[in-house]
């Protein structure tokens, strides 16, 4: 039994050894198999894809791999057409082939602070020239900008730039009253010097009276402007017609015109009889307007009507001229009279109103 056993194992074991060579040739002619599946499905695939490629050209479609989207590209120019409160910022902006926003970041320090209206750049890859006005500004002041470009793939902002705006240019503005004022009595002049320096700035009242040839002289000390740039003249004991301006350093307001009327004085008294009543108006002109015309006034409902007039006396007596005149007068009331001088230093005035009654 032993030999027999002896025998069938090694029979076994000549089996096993025979058997070997043909399991490796399986293995190996699998995996041969493999490759050449392999190379056949990648082939087809291959002569599908270039098929595909013949047919689009055949057929005159041509596709293009997309061009890529790129963040923008933004160049801070310089500002321009600057005044006291405006500029025009200016720049460049490459969009970087999409639909890009454009506005400029601006302040009195590199923090900025505000920003210009936003503008709209269609999609492309060339420089576009942009320019965008602000507006709002202080006169004298010095401000920084940048552009800022944003598109889906990034913002972009320029380098920090800066500018300065102008001064707002000195100018004087000025009045006066009242105006006319009587004669002899005061007038002030006030007004504003407007612009960038007007606080504490020196300022000098100038006079030029008729007949006008001397031409303007300074009166009176200077004055400081307050710290808005205002100041007031007081001027007394006015006697002529007189033209006034206001001067600091180079720049002078306007003129103004202060008229003096003449001053009069009214006395009226009821004279004559029942049947033929009269009224005697008298008075004085004040400075002499020698031939001065006068009218005399009765208020009658809301208006003055003139009832009589007549001529000043030829001399001046105490530097004033003198009137009187007799008017028909069938009724009292209020009167008044009105004086007219005939040459140019005073203008016409008004008396003050006397009642005369007429019985």
């Amino acid at each position: 039994m032993d030999q027999g056993r002896r025998v069938t194992g090694e029979q076994d074991d000549v089996q096993g050894r025979q058997g070997w060579p043909r399991a490796e040739q399986g293995r190996r002619g699998g995996e041969t198999a493999g490759r050449d599946g392999h190379r056949r499905v990648t082939g087809r695939i291959r002569r599908l894809l270039a098929i595909g490629a013949l047919a689009a050209v055949g057929s005159c479609v041509l596709f293009a791999a997309p061009a890529l989207a790129g963040a923008p590209t933004a160049t801070t120019g310089a500002a321009g057409t600057i005044t006291y409160q405006s500029a025009v910022l200016a720049g460049t902006v490459n969009p970087g082939g999409e639909s890009t926003e454009v506005y400029f970041q601006y302040g009195a320090t590199n923090t900025y602070g505000a920003q210009s209206a936003p503008t709209e750049l269609p999609a492309g890859s060339s420089s576009v020239a942009v320019s965008i006005t602000i507006s709002g500004l202080t006169a004298a002041t010095t401000y920084h900008y940048r552009i800022v470009a944003i598109n889906t793939t990034k913002p972009e902002t320029g380098l920090d730039r800066s500018f300065a705006t102008a001064k707002i240019p000195l100018s004087l503005a000025i009045t006066a009253a009242p105006n006319p004022v009587p004669f002899g009595g005061p007038v002030t002049v006030e007004g504003t010097l407007s612009g960038t320096g007007n606080a504490g700035a020196a300022v000098q009242l100038q006079q030029s009276q008729f007949p006008y040839t001397t031409g303007f002289a300074s009166i009176g000390n200077a004055e400081l402007t307050l710290s808005n740039g205002t100041f007031v003249f007081n001027v007394l004991g006015l006697g002529l017609n007189t033209e006034y301006r206001v001067v600091s350093g180079s720049v002078a307001s306007a003129t103004v015109a202060v008229a003096v009327a003449v001053s009069v004085t009214l006395n009226a008294r009821a004279t004559g009889t029942h049947l033929r009543p009269t009224v005697h108006f008298s008075g004085t002109i004040a400075p002499g307007e020698p031939s001065a015309r006068i009218a005399f006034e009765r208020l009658i409902g809301t208006s003055w009507k003139v009832v009589g007039g007549t001529v000043a006396s030829p001399a001046i007596a105490n530097a004033s001229v003198t009137f009187a005149k007799t008017v028909r007068v069938f009724h009292g009331g209020f009167f008044r009279a009105l004086v007219l001088p005939v040459e140019g230093a005073h203008v016409s005035g008004y008396s003050q109103t006397v009642v005369v009654r007429i019985r």
